[in-house]
């Protein structure tokens, strides 16, 4: 199933504790494309701060009622490094982060969430074997090439202008994410006056010059052949034969696709 930004914005963290705080922004990486952190306002009796909350810690949730439970108290977030939200977080930061909650690191391993693909199943798999790339020790090496985490804030990125190939498109609108690996499947862009009234939907990976300080990004569609993709309605669920026949539209191998360069660190079940 997929879900928009908004959809996750709406929530409120709550643990056993209570309602723990708001959902303010999202942070993404640019890479894999998957969402990393919940920006989540906390508030207690004494103060309130911005905290990151990692998918690791999501229970399942409760959408009709708008809440997401978390494997967190109060005073674990309490306690937690703190880390601006409003600032770039490095990737010392994040090894910081990880360290306190015992959580296996999303980076270096052959699936978006190490060696998983669903960020809890790459908790579970850290517990049963003994794969080095996902563990904080095979993280150290702050001059490696992972030492740039990528990370984008969602409240940032919104509004960057779109451009195809023959010219602008339009501007980012949305984001559609799987809610049970938290990959971004999909950038909802809203056209400009060439086409009045629409939404388009564009896979992330199919952006090849992203230039985020300009706030721009780049698809090599034209405007003709986006006009003639399957129409993206957002009061209807999507299914896969939807997906299929976009991709194949776009002559696009599909996240799903064991062809796909995706399949390894992107494929799930069918929604």
């Amino acid at each position: 199933m997929l879900h928009s930004a908004d959809d996750l914005k709406a929530c409120k963290i709550q643990s056993s504790d209570g309602d723990l705080g708001k959902i303010n922004d999202l942070y993404f990486d640019d890479e894999d494309w998957a969402i990393r952190y919940l920006v989540v306002t906390t508030h207690n009796w004494f103060f309130k701060r911005e905290v990151l909350v990692s998918p690791i810690a999501v229970n399942t949730p409760d959408w009709l009622n708008k809440k997401m439970p978390v494997n967190l108290s109060q005073k674990q977030l309490d306690h937690s490094p703190d880390i601006s939200a409003h600032k770039p977080v490095s990737r010392q930061q994040e090894i910081k982060y990880f360290s306190y909650y015992s959580y296996p690191v999303y980076w270096g391993g052959t699936g978006i969430w190490g060696n998983g693909l669903y960020p809890v199943a790459g908790m579970l798999e850290n517990d049963t074997t003994k794969q080095q790339p996902n563990t904080i020790e095979a993280t150290q090496d702050t001059n490696s090439q992972h030492n740039d985490p990528h990370l984008r804030s969602w409240q940032k990125v919104k509004g960057s202008v779109v451009n195809g190939s023959d010219g602008e498109i339009g501007h980012i609108q949305g984001l559609l994410i799987d809610e049970h690996t938290f990959a971004i499947r999909y950038v909802i862009v809203r056209a400009n006056d060439w086409w009045i009234g629409h939404d388009i939907l564009v896979a992330p990976h199919w952006f090849n010059d992203l230039k985020w300080a300009e706030s721009s990004v780049k698809v090599n569609h034209t405007r003709a052949e986006i006009q003639g993709a399957p129409a993206y309605d957002p009061l209807v669920e999507m299914d896969r034969d939807w997906e299929i026949a976009m991709h194949a539209h776009y002559a696009r191998e599909g996240y799903w696709s064991k062809g796909s360069d995706l399949a390894v660190k992107q494929s799930t079940s069918s929604p």
